[in-house]
């Protein structure tokens, strides 16, 4: 393991900071964290369920009915003429 390696409670604070994609986090952090993934079970079940998290908040996001901007538009009186 580098001696840059992160601990347990590093790991967490960084996938609450960054997220579960590795790919988006800075890489010096990465490699910690693959070095870490790769020698802990507590960190990979940490990755795992984060993952899962962010998975059940996309599919979770409520959609805005079809024309919803417009309606929204028009009750505004945005789209009426100044005078």
């Amino acid at each position: 393991m580098s001696k840059t390696s992160l601990s347990i409670g590093v790991f967490a604070d960084l996938l609450d900071q960054w997220g579960p994609d590795l790919a988006r986090w800075p890489q010096q952090r990465r490699t910690d964290a693959e070095a870490l993934l790769g020698t802990s079970p507590e960190a990979a079940t940490l990755l795992a369920e984060a993952l899962a998290l962010d998975v059940s908040l996309r599919d979770s996001q409520p959609k805005a009915p079809a024309g919803l901007a417009d309606r929204i538009v028009a009750a505004s009186g945005a789209d009426k003429p100044k005078g």
